[in-house]
């Protein structure tokens, strides 16, 4: 099982001394969210590549329309060459919300505009001129004035429903699921990853799987999944007719009180249940944390990126991880 580190809500300074002890203690990646409003990844990601040594980092996940695809080229051959080769592109498609509701960015067929986007940066890593039409973009005789360290930056695309499922498994090197997925879930990203690598002749065998977690692993189980329950109560909110949701089997009435609550403001923490931090985190005591990473990996998923929880260091988090559960799947 891979590890890596997931990180969005902590200072600067902190994101920087977690990445150095994620490092140190066995963890594989780290990866940079890009969500509006907050950090630009790249800045991040560079900042961590000068403070580790083995540590990959990847942008978990960048879009193709805030930046256009040569540009998002030019920027991961920089932190490829800064890091020494140990960058990995996260791409996904962003929200329509922040695209086009508060952007003015036409958001088209986000699954077209994905594809076009890998054919381009791959394309302008080989080093050649250049050329590309598609739907979604197009580029004439473009080509990089510095060579890239490496022709071939994997590309893992972050990705949720079927089509574009199918697609990760047709073109991308890796596929980032979101956060909170659980074994029923990942079995539909499975189903739907293997319809697009059979589209393209290839075989999942190796074919890296990569899930965001919300983790919270101590002796003590009620602490560890009250820590948890914040996070969730911000986030289930966004889960209606989500197959994340969905997938679980419960009805969408289940999720609407949180829908209305963000509406209003609200904090939603006390409209956190049982069933919901057993669905959508892997929190408790070591043993019960351990099964339900058995049970992510039984599905489907060869690496967890652990996400941190806002109110929870993650430091905090990356030594539980540590101690509980990295020597257990080493």
């Amino acid at each position: 099982m891979h590890f890596g580190i997931g990180f969005e809500f902590s200072s600067l300074r902190d994101i920087l001394e977690a990445a150095q002890l994620a490092e140190a203690v066995g963890f594989d990646s780290c990866w940079i969210a890009e969500d509006y409003y907050f950090r630009g990844a790249f800045t991040i990601a560079a900042a961590v590549a000068a403070r580790t040594n083995s540590l990959k980092i990847g942008t978990g996940v960048v879009n193709p329309y805030t930046r256009h695809p040569v540009l998002t080229a030019m920027e991961m051959a920089g932190l490829d060459e800064l890091s020494g080769g140990r960058a990995f592109l996260g791409l996904g498609a962003s929200e329509k919300f922040w695209m086009e509701d508060q952007l003015h960015i036409q958001y088209g067929k986000p699954g077209a505009a994905l594809r076009d986007c890998v054919q381009i940066v791959r394309g302008v890593w080989r080093g050649d001129i250049f050329s590309y039409s598609g739907s979604a973009f197009q580029v004439t005789d473009v080509r990089l004035q510095i060579p890239p360290l490496r022709s071939q930056i994997p590309v893992y695309l972050g990705v949720v429903r079927q089509h574009n499922l199918a697609l990760a498994g047709e073109i991308a090197d890796g596929v980032l699921l979101p956060l909170m997925a659980n074994p029923p879930y990942v079995r539909y990203a499975m189903e739907h990853l293997q319809r697009g690598a059979a589209k393209a002749g290839r075989s999942l065998k190796d074919f890296p799987v990569f899930c965001y977690l919300l983790a919270s692993v101590d002796k003590d189980r009620t602490l560890a999944r009250l820590r948890v329950k914040p996070i969730l109560g911000k986030f289930l909110g966004y889960l209606k007719n989500h197959p994340v949701f969905t997938c679980t089997g419960h009805a969408d009435s289940e999720i609407e009180p949180f829908v209305e609550a963000m509406r209003r403001g609200g904090d939603r923490t006390g409209l956190v249940s049982d069933w919901m931090i057993d669905s959508f985190a892997v929190a408790g005591n070591p043993k019960e944390c351990r099964e339900k990473l058995t049970a992510l990996a039984d599905a489907g998923v060869n690496g967890i990126i652990v996400f941190e929880c806002a109110g929870t260091p993650a430091r905090d988090t990356i030594q539980e991880c540590k101690q509980y559960l990295l020597p257990a799947f080493a």
